[in-house]
């Protein structure tokens, strides 16, 4: 055996095969703890009163179909006639009644930019006063140096090194 995995494979497909042949009974509810195996419940009746006291308007009763389709709801207006209105022209009248609205509602939109209701940038304006050199030198970090040696004698270095080592 490989490992407690193979052993247990092999422990339940011999009590799988034991059962198979006969000479053990499946588990029951009294040996293990298990549920009851071949009970058969596809025929049980539950009553429609209980069904939808659980479940709510969810519920439809067997003997009701559900509907397929949700019914149009129209509304019509009685001001409204049933012949089309043709387009009109914009008098000085009907200009002077517009302005007052379109006023109206430009405030309003202006009021909601600034509550931040439109706006895009929900965060305000940022500081940026202070470089970032000074922000990791208060928290702590330390600020990198240059190297006087370049990167390919550093690595013909450690070359060196590592052959070093290995001699010896």
């Amino acid at each position: 055996m490989g490992s407690i995995s193979d052993f247990a494979e092999n422990l339940i497909l011999n009590q799988v095969n034991s059962i198979r042949e006969g000479k053990e009974l499946p588990p029951t509810v009294e040996g293990n703890g298990l549920t009851p195996a071949g009970r058969d419940i596809s025929k049980v009746k539950v009553p429609d009163s209980f069904m939808t006291e659980i479940l709510g308007e969810a519920y439809h009763p067997q003997d009701t179909p559900t509907v397929k389709e949700i019914p149009e709801l129209v509304w019509t207006d009685p001001e409204e006639s049933e012949e089309p209105k043709s387009p009109q022209s914009l008098t000085e009248e009907t200009a002077q009644q517009l302005v007052p609205l379109l006023e109206e509602v430009k405030g309003l939109l202006k009021e909601m930019c600034t509550a931040g209701m439109m706006g895009v940038n929900m965060g305000g304006p940022a500081k940026d006063d202070e470089s970032w050199d000074n922000v990791e030198k208060g928290n702590g970090y330390k600020t990198p140096k240059t190297s006087k040696t370049s990167r390919k004698d550093v690595l013909k270095t450690a070359i060196k090194g590592k052959l070093k080592n290995r001699k010896k």
